[in-house]
């Protein structure tokens, strides 16, 4: 059926022709799929995928599918108003953001669009992967919003090495698990619902955080700028097989007692539960990402949920 004729993710008509266009533009540039739907949830998010020919009151020279501002950078108003002439223009800018592939994908879009808010476009994330994965003609089976295979904890339980584990908070129990949830009170959230993509482990103010086993850690810091959501927060990789990715967030500001290249056997205290960052009370908020995730920056891709994981080595 073509584009123009049927209904996907509540667009339809135009929007999906549109849609295709941007698809092409990528393809033409030889981006992978993830790419292809970075730029449909861009544009769902600048337009509601229409070619729209009016700015608003912070833009008012924009225009196209993407909003494109009349300061020479996206060309002319000829090119800002052409779909796959704007969306090229688009990933040509993407292309040019350092490690997009890794940054969550409303990230990636921020550092090209330079919206008032870099999480605007999460929620047009799925209806976005919706989209490129109707209008592909491939079966593109688990890939994710993200334009990747996720990973789940049942590929990596079976083998998660021989080394010692304990649980990252002792004592605490999950106020909130990983997956969808509604926005917590008080927190900061775009939308009412989230995808909470790690455990929050209750645990008492003054309580130390501990490495769950033998990991090096490869980021020890106080988050600034996007990342202050994080507040103070630990990243480290598993020294034993397969080599799992580790977050903790929400540390007492100041508590860390470990830094960038140090390897830590595990139980060894990272520094004290908080609330540091986004966070309406003190917890960790535990994080892990499947083997070959970059370890040197915030994990969003393949990020897998933690509770089978320590209930198989028997410390939650």
């Amino acid at each position: 059926m073509p584009a123009g004729t049927r209904q996907v993710a509540g667009f339809s008509g135009d929007q999906l022709v549109n849609a295709a266009h941007i698809m092409g533009a990528a393809a033409d540039l030889k981006l992978p799929v993830a790419a292809q739907i970075l730029g449909v949830q861009a544009a769902i998010g600048e337009s509601t995928l229409k070619v729209i020919d009016q700015g608003d009151a912070a833009g008012p020279d924009s225009r196209g599918l993407f909003q494109q501002r009349a300061n020479g950078a996206w060309g002319s108003y000829k090119d800002r108003m052409d779909p796959h002439t704007s969306a090229t223009n688009f990933f040509k800018a993407l292309q040019r953001v350092k490690g997009w592939q890794d940054l969550e994908p409303t990230e990636a879009i921020h550092r090209v669009q330079s919206n008032a808010d870099p999480n605007h476009y999460t929620p047009f994330r799925a209806p976005a992967a919706a989209i490129v994965k109707a209008l592909s003609g491939a079966d593109l089976g688990d890939i994710d919003a993200n334009g990747t295979c996720p990973d789940t904890a049942a590929t990596v339980i079976g083998d998660l090495g021989s080394g010692q584990w304990t649980s990252p908070l002792p004592g605490a129990t999950i106020t909130s698990g990983f997956g969808g949830r509604a926005c917590p009170a008080g927190a900061s959230c775009n939308v009412n619902t989230t995808e909470h993509k790690g455990v929050d482990l209750a645990g008492g103010t003054g309580t130390d955080v501990l490495a769950p086993t033998d990991m090096k850690i490869t980021v020890a810091e106080q988050g600034q700028g996007w990342k202050a959501g994080y507040g103070t927060y630990v990243i480290a990789q598993q020294v034993d097989k397969p080599g799992l990715v580790f977050e903790f967030h929400h540390m007492v500001h100041g508590s860390l007692k470990v830094s960038p290249g140090d390897t830590v056997a595990a139980g060894t205290p990272l520094g004290t539960v908080g609330t540091t960052g986004n966070s309406t009370g003190v917890h960790l908020h535990f994080q892990v990402a499947s083997p070959g995730t970059p370890a040197g920056q915030p994990t969003f891709k393949h990020v897998i949920d933690p509770t089978p994981i320590l209930k198989a080595k028997g410390v939650l």
